[in-house]
């Protein structure tokens, strides 16, 4: 018979050496029983798993079984195949069909013997467990890895692994030290605050993949430009960055028809929740802002048709990231559609967008320039006052104020523990005098340097909160700020429009006819106008039942 070798090892910390060994038995065999056996016909699979069906070797193998170059195939055992049972026995399906013998010479297996089938089936069941149990045995040491607080392998921009305890030879002779922790990289921490920030100042994401890549900002591979959209969303979803470590969120697992991995959550008993402050680089202020904003911009992005079951609606890109003031807010009273530019140039004309389409009546516009002159107006008469202004003012103080009303106390007790510390270090500097010197005593007085430090620095940080606290500015600065509301506003306008959105929710415009009059004996008819209808429930950050209900008479 015309017999092929196929050979694979599974992971790279074994040795090539593997190959050799298993070619080595499967000729010793093929020589044995006067087969025979052509070089061109060795098929190997180098550090790919077991469990992996798509494999370049077996590949190769199997198109030589489906061109009849071959009558059999060789492996030192049936693992080599593979250690799923079900794609095992497929891949003995499959040879079968084509007549093609497996032969598993430290098995003593032969697949068209009518006593194997046993034999095969009890061999792949025992791979299988076998490599269930190296699953939970990898598992168990990666999770006391993580309860000790050393890395388990994970790879984040903005950290790098560093080593930690004494460096010691391993069974190899190899140097290596006792583990790996993360620590921040500073130069790259520095740009995903930039990225959040950026984002929830409301950027989009194409935005700042253009000014990132315009700053020539290195990627993780130190590649000047080479920013991607899908890049910086991993990253403005990454939870670690705002300092939580979970582990054991999701698993995966193979469908056993295409050999594809698929990603399933896991029960939250399962899940092994953490939070390391040493490597938050954003706060969670930041963080919960970039969720939110995840929220308001679900849908904006072209979505496929959806389904029956879905709720999701497809959203206007401006929704998420609008252009101008009050882009995507504004809503027709009449048919519902959104109200947006429609024709004109220096600013343009606002109209219904449905109008446009001939499906609504709703034919007045307005010049957008004009339309935000006025509601900005209404909103700094109506709403942003001096009075109301200091009224949030002094209600926020209040609440400040409590809160650091624990602080006198706090401090004292900081400076007691300060004072005790004072005397241990005092006491340890006594004992080194007396001659009585030691590395225990080193790192004993290294120590309590370190925590007399600590809370000095936390004493002067409640010094400077006690001293600092915030107070109600004056009514003149708080007049020149609102004089000036349009302009300030302008500076930033997409942070803005989301601020306005937030605050004043869909603004909806209902387009009031003109009415004839007589004004001296002459009958005048009067331009038509929009009536502007705004729910505003944020203007009482602090006690409730103060919403208002508002409308703006908007004329052309």
């Amino acid at each position: 018979m015309r017999v092929a070798i196929y050979a694979r090892y599974s992971s790279e910390n074994q040795s090539e050496k593997s190959i050799d060994d298993q070619v080595r038995v499967c000729q010793r065999y093929i020589e044995s029983n006067n087969h025979i056996f052509d070089e061109k016909h060795s098929y190997f699979d180098q550090a790919v798993s077991g469990s992996v069906i798509n494999r370049p070797g077996l590949r190769a193998l199997e198109k030589a079984c489906e061109n009849k170059e071959i009558d059999a195939v060789a492996v030192d055992d049936l693992s080599r195949l593979s250690r799923s049972n079900h794609q095992m026995l497929t891949l003995v399906n499959k040879f079968n069909f084509l007549r093609i013998q497996i032969i598993s010479v430290s098995d003593g297996i032969i697949s068209d013997d009518d006593n194997s089938k046993l034999g095969i089936h009890i061999r792949g069941l025992i791979n299988e467990l076998y490599l269930d149990d190296l699953r939970k045995k990898t598992m168990r040491g990666l999770e006391g890895q993580r309860l000790r607080g050393y890395t388990t392998g994970e790879t984040v921009y903005g950290y790098k692994s560093v080593p930690v305890g004494e460096l010691r030879l391993n069974k190899r002779g190899q140097p290596k030290y006792e583990d790996m922790v993360h620590k921040i990289v500073e130069e790259e921490a520095s740009i995903i605050r930039r990225i959040y920030a950026e984002f929830t100042e409301g950027k989009s994401i194409h935005a700042i993949v253009q000014g990132l890549n315009q700053d020539k900002m290195p990627t993780k591979k130190n590649q000047p430009g080479g920013w991607a959209n899908s890049t910086i969303s991993r990253i403005l979803k990454n939870e670690k960055y705002a300092g939580h470590w979970n582990w054991r969120k999701t698993k995966n697992i193979r469908d056993p028809m295409t050999g594809k991995m698929k990603k399933f959550d896991r029960p939250e008993t399962e899940q092994m929740l953490c939070f390391k402050d040493d490597l938050a680089i954003i706060d969670l202020d930041t963080w919960e802002k970039a969720k939110q904003r995840w929220v308001d911009m679900e849908g904006a992005w072209p979505m496929r048709t959806p389904s029956q079951k879905s709720s999701s609606k497809q959203k206007s890109y401006i929704y998420a990231n609008p252009t101008h003031l009050f882009a995507g807010q504004l809503q027709c009273k009449c048919c519902g559609g959104a109200i947006v530019q429609v024709c004109g140039k220096g600013g343009g004309y606002y109209g219904c967008h449905q109008a446009k389409r001939k499906i609504c009546s709703n034919k007045l516009t307005i010049p957008r320039k004009r339309l935000e002159e006025l509601l900005l107006a209404e909103i700094r008469d109506k709403l942003c006052t001096a009075e109301n202004l200091k009224y949030i003012y002094e209600n926020v103080e209040k609440e400040i104020a409590k809160t650091l009303g624990q602080v006198p106390e706090e401090l004292k007790q900081k400076r007691h523990l300060h004072d005790k510390m004072q005397a241990e270090l005092q006491n340890l500097l006594n004992f080194v005098k007396a001659g009585n010197f030691s590395k225990v005593v080193s790192e004993a007085l290294t120590d309590a340097e370190n925590r007399s430090d600590k809370l000095k620095s936390e004493m002067q940080a409640l010094e400077f909160q006690r001293s600092n606290t915030f107070k109600t500015p004056p009514k003149e600065w708080i007049d020149f700020r609102l004089e000036n509301l349009f302009d300030t506003l302008n500076k930033n306008t997409k942070a803005s429009a989301l601020a306005l959105k937030d605050l004043l929710g869909t603004i909806e415009l209902e387009p009031v006819p003109g009415e004839c009059v007589v004004e001296c004996g002459q009958l005048i008819q009067n331009r038509a106008y929009y009536l502007a209808h705004s729910n505003i429930e944020t203007l009482a950050l602090l006690e409730e039942g103060k919403g208002t209900n508002w409308s703006l008479l908007r004329k052309r």
